[in-house]
């Protein structure tokens, strides 16, 4: 293993007894940095250590760029690495600005698909961990960093947002299925039972170790059992989805959301009006504030009381929000700068998600 502890124990300064509730949350978060961070084919330690120190600087959380620094030795500079260093800009600071031509600039800078999937990967993981650091550190009562606050772009307005159905194209180039190595195939059956078909999947599969983790880690956060009410969970994902202007992923949260609660009037209002819509009741109301405030400002101090007084959630149910907020962080990234959602030609409300993991 390239990590001999956990990162977030560390930085987040708490004990792992809190966190280890979701034991499946707490061993694939680990398992995707090591993932992330043991690359060696095309993308270097050295370079993949000083992106993610990079990512973590731009977001503001500074413990976790020092991590990064400490891994590896600092690279020599070169246009390779400066391309990847102004991918990060754009996937930690405004990824709903993002279009084919940025993928391109990294395909003219030497970087294959593999290359870019891997370090798109890393980048957004470290705003998951950014923001899980910071949640945990409210719950055990210790302060945020508190530095300058991340200048993030606002989100895109050329997308309308929609409760429709939507499938998602990638611009970076995917694996052929028919090519794909048998390791590939497993982590893809994994996944989802229609990963095989996906252009999300098809892309992520690049890095098949690291999708790996990352799959699994969905999973243990979105579906796991007790703690957090789903809707509760699929609120935050919306809430965070529609802040980061990821059109893909709030189409199928907001569905997800009326699905369960048999009413699409909140899911609609977010989508029309953003989080800040009257959603109805006040624990809704706190779960959407808070994700939107972990969202925008992970390195700025976090006030719970409303989430237990108003909305009556307890350590374990915010534990859950914590990672609900953080690993959408992760997935809109992901979505937003790898390619782009459209109306398929026969939308139908059983229309797959690709963030839908098997359960």
């Amino acid at each position: 293993m390239f990590a001999t502890y956990d990162v977030i124990d560390t930085l987040a300064g708490t004990p792992a007894t809190l966190r280890t509730y979701r034991e499946k949350a707490y061993v694939h978060t680990q398992g995707a940095h090591d993932a992330l961070l043991t690359g060696t084919d095309g993308l270097p330690r050295a370079e993949r250590a000083e992106l993610a120190a990079h990512a973590a600087e731009l977001d503001g959380a500074r413990a976790l760029a020092a991590h990064y620094r400490g891994l590896a030795p600092a690279p020599a500079p070169s246009s390779r690495l400066a391309a990847l260093l102004r991918h990060a800009e754009l996937l930690v600071l405004a990824p709903a600005t993002a279009g084919p031509k940025d993928i391109a600039a990294l395909t003219e800078a030497g970087w294959g698909a593999p290359d870019v999937v891997a370090a798109s990967q890393l980048i957004a993981f470290v705003t998951y961990q950014a923001r899980l650091t910071a949640g945990l550190r409210a719950l055990g009562g210790l302060p945020a960093e508190d530095g300058e606050a991340p200048a993030y772009g606002v989100a895109s307005e050329g997308r309308p947002f929609t409760l429709d159905a939507l499938a998602w194209d990638a611009w970076v180039e995917t694996v052929d299925i028919d090519r794909a190595t048998p390791e590939q195939i497993a982590v893809l059956e994994e996944s989802l039972p229609t990963a095989k078909t996906s252009p999300y999947y098809l892309a992520l599969v690049h890095d098949v170790t690291a999708l790996r983790e990352r799959s699994r880690l969905y999973n243990a956060i979105m579906y796991a059992p007790r703690g957090l009410d789903r809707r509760d969970r699929e609120i935050a994902a919306l809430a965070v989805s529609r802040v980061n202007g990821c059109v893909y992923c709030a189409s199928v949260h907001a569905r997800r959301f009326a699905q369960l609660a048999k009413d699409t009037g909140p899911a609609r209002a977010i989508l029309d009006a953003g989080p800040g819509a009257d959603l109805g009741t006040a624990r809704r109301r706190a779960v959407a504030d808070f994700a939107v405030r972990l969202t925008r400002e992970p390195n700025q101090p976090l006030d719970l009381t409303a989430l237990r007084t108003d909305a009556g959630l307890d350590d374990t149910e915010i534990l859950d929000l914590v990672h609900v907020v953080a690993v959408f962080a992760w997935a809109n990234r992901l979505m937003l700068t790898l390619g782009e959602p459209r109306i398929p030609a026969e939308s139908t409300e059983s229309t797959e998600s690709a963030e839908e993991h098997s359960a």
